[in-house]
C-alpha cells in the first residue's frame, strides 16, 4: 500500500505499550479504544495496528486487495472516485485508490485492515510515538511515497459489508474528573471554579496533552512544583500560569507540576473526538462512579463487538458496483472464449 498524500496526522496505532512505563517509555496507543476496537471488528482483525487518522486522512493506493473498514463518527471516504460508506467492511482491489477526505463529525477515525500491516513491533507494540520516534512508520507521521506492506492471509469475503451505526457520544463537551493527588494543594475556589467555567481546546494541544485556556486562573495555595512523580493517563495538571493541561496517550511518564484531577476513561474517550477551539466543561465525580461509567463502557463495547461478529448488521450496496464489474469481466471472458473457439474451428476446417 502507497502513500500517496498523508492526510494531517496520520501515525500507525493499536492499543499501546502498556508494560513499559516504569521504564520510562510512553503508552502512546489509539486515542480512542472504543473506535479502535469496532473497527477492527468490523474486519476480523482483532488486534490489529490501524491508522489513526486525525481530521483529514491520507490518499492510499493498494498494491494488494484487502478488506478495510474506516470507522469514525462521521466521514467523507471515496474508493476510485466513488463514495463508500464508513464504518463499513469493504472489499479493495489491488491498484485501487482510498481517499479519506474529511472527518466531518469528531476529530479522529481509524483505518482498520483485514490482511494486517506488516509493522515491527517495539515493545510488543506497533504505535508510533512522535517524539521519541520509535514504533509504527519509522517513529513518525506517514509522509508522500510511504510504502506499506500485508501480511498474507485467505480473505474472509463473509465479512464484507459488515456495518455499525456508531452512536452519538452523549454529552460530548462535559469531561467527569476525580479528585488527583495534589488537589488538597489549590484552593476551595479553585476547586468549584474548574467545575464552573468553561474552557477552550488550545491549538497548542496534540497527543501529549490538550492546553486549555480558560477566562480566571487556577490558584495554587504554595505554587505548582512537586517533585516528579509517575503520571496516570488523564491527569490535569496546573502549572505556574494557573492554566490547565490534560495528559494523554503520549505523555511523559513522570512530571512535577501539581495535579488538581484525573479525567475518567469515559472523559477521555470524549476527549479524543475534541480539537482545537472546541469548548469542554469539567464535572466532579466520585472514585465510585469513575468505575461505574468504565465497567458500563466497556460492558456495551463488548457487546457491540459481538454483534458485528455475528454478521448481525450488513450494508452490501458498496458492493453492487463491484458485482457488476465482476459480471462484466466474466461476459468480456466468455465472449472471447467463445471467439478464440470460432477461430480454432475455422482453422480445423480449413484443413
Amino acid at each position: 500500500m502507497k502513500c500517496i498524500k498523508p492526510g494531517l496526522f496520520t501515525t500507525v496505532q493499536d492499543i499501546g505499550r502498556t508494560k513499559y512505563e516504569k521504564d520510562g517509555f510512553s503508552v502512546a496507543g489509539v486515542m480512542s479504544q472504543y473506535l479502535y476496537n469496532i473497527a477492527n471488528a468490523l474486519v476480523d482483525n482483532d488486534d490489529g495496528a490501524v491508522l489513526e487518522i486525525t481530521m483529514n486522512g491520507p490518499v492510499l493506493q493498494f498494491n494488494a486487495s484487502n478488506i478495510i473498514a474506516f470507522v469514525a463518527q462521521d466521514a467523507e471516504i471515496f474508493l476510485d472516485e466513488q463514495q463508500i460508506p464508513v464504518n463499513t467492511a469493504v472489499y479493495v482491489e489491488k491498484g485501487q485508490i482510498l481517499k479519506i477526505q474529511t472527518i466531518k463529525s469528531g476529530a479522529r477515525g481509524y483505518l482498520a485492515f483485514h490482511k494486517s500491516l506488516k509493522i515491527k513491533h517495539i515493545l510488543e507494540s506497533a504505535s508510533t510515538h512522535t517524539r521519541s520516534g520509535i514504533g509504527g512508520y519509522n517513529g513518525r507521521t506517514l509522509k508522500r511515497n510511504d510504502v506499506f506492506y500485508f501480511n498474507e492471509k485467505a480473505l474472509n469475503h463473509d465479512i464484507i459489508g459488515n456495518t455499525f451505526n456508531i452512536k452519538s457520544i452523549e454529552d460530548p463537551h462535559t469531561i467527569p474528573i476525580i479528585k488527583g493527588l495534589q488537589f488538597d494543594q489549590f484552593d476551595t475556589a479553585s476547586h468549584q471554579l474548574l467545575v464552573n467555567q468553561i474552557y477552550s481546546i488550545s491549538e497548542m494541544s496534540d497527543r501529549m496533552g490538550y492546553r486549555l485556556n480558560g477566562n480566571k486562573n487556577l490558584v495554587h495555595l504554595e505554587n505548582a512544583d512537586i517533585i516528579s512523580e509517575p503520571i496516570a493517563p488523564g491527569s490535569v495538571q496546573v502549572p505556574n500560569n494557573g492554566q490547565p493541561i490534560i495528559l494523554l496517550n503520549d505523555r511523559q511518564t513522570i512530571g512535577g507540576y501539581t495535579k488538581i484531577a484525573t479525567v475518567s476513561f469515559a472523559g477521555r474517550e470524549k476527549l479524543a473526538q475534541l480539537k482545537a477551539h472546541d469548548h469542554i466543561e469539567f464535572k466532579w465525580v466520585s472514585v465510585e462512579e469513575a468505575t461505574k461509567d468504565y465497567k458500563d463502557y466497556i460492558h456495551q463495547m463488548n457487546q457491540d463487538i459481538k454483534s458485528i461478529k455475528l454478521n448481525k448488521y450488513k450494508d452490501l450496496s458498496n458492493i453492487r458496483p463491484k458485482s457488476k464489474k465482476i459480471a462484466k469481466l466474466i461476459k468480456g471472458g466468455i465472449k472471447r472464449e467463445y471467439q478464440k473457439n470460432r477461430r480454432s474451428n475455422q482453422i480445423n476446417e480449413k484443413k
